[in-house]
């Protein structure tokens, strides 16, 4: 067993070494993390277009292309904000018609805008069943929601519309982003905040972004969409009493 000086010897030999490498990951990181900064007037125009797209460090499972991206949606209150995201884009050439999407809405990570799933550098692995969808063709694209990696915004947390907005406008961002050739056809998959995200996303579709063709949601472990929710349960209690 190595003596305990020989053991701090060799700590301090190894300590400039991770000193730097912190600095550098820091510092890749924060180039990211200003990518992200709009200017006045980029988040005008039409929902789900594109400001900004840039890749993913990493990329994907299976030789999967993988991007940062900046798109247009709709604040709580209608006005236009900038949402940032990621997409991720199968190998190979696409099937006649364009891919079909899968909108991925991830659980709560934070509520500050460096709690940005898309900074992670691990993003791929924080996606259920990612490589699964990637080996069966699909496009993949995962919003970040309001507030969280553009700065300027309070993040509007469990408030269903405007995650629900977030989630069919990173769709139409898809679509709009043309290395993915995806097709109009989506399916929404979520977990806990991103659940709730799911529904709203189901919820909204038909009205929000009517020429798209929502294929199914999938939402695990949602919380509660609103008090109301619960009232025709409690009705069928007093019901049964």
């Amino acid at each position: 067993m190595p003596k305990v000086d020989t053991c701090l010897t060799r700590a301090a030999k190894a300590a400039p070494a991770l000193c730097l490498g912190l600095v550098l990951s820091f510092a890749l990181w924060r180039e990211a993390a200003a990518l992200y900064d709009v200017k006045p007037g980029d988040a005008v125009g039409k929902p789900g277009s594109i400001i900004r797209v840039w890749p993913l460090e990493g990329g994907g499972p299976g030789g999967a292309n993988a991007f940062r991206i900046l798109y247009r949606s709709t604040s709580p209150a209608g006005e236009p904000i900038a949402v940032s995201g990621a997409i991720f884009i199968p190998p190979g050439s696409p099937p006649p018609g364009g891919r079909n999407v899968i909108a991925w809405a991830h659980p709560t990570s934070g509520v500050v805008e460096d709690c940005a799933p898309s900074l992670m550098p691990d993003l791929a692995g924080m996606i259920w069943g990612l490589a699964g969808m990637m080996a069966q063709g699909y496009v993949v694209v995962a919003t970040d929601y309001p507030g969280l990696g553009v700065p300027g915004m309070i993040h509007p947390y469990l408030i269903g519309p405007s995650e629900g907005r977030a989630v069919l406008d990173s769709v139409r961002a898809a679509r709009d982003l043309p290395d993915a050739v995806a097709s109009n056809r989506f399916a929404v998959w979520g977990h806990s905040q991103g659940g709730q995200a799911s529904l709203y996303a189901g919820e909204l579709a038909a009205s929000y972004a009517p020429y798209l063709k929502l294929v199914g949601v999938a939402a695990a472990a949602p919380p509660p969409i609103s008090s109301s929710c619960s009232t025709p349960t409690r009705r069928a209690r007093r019901a049964r009493n």
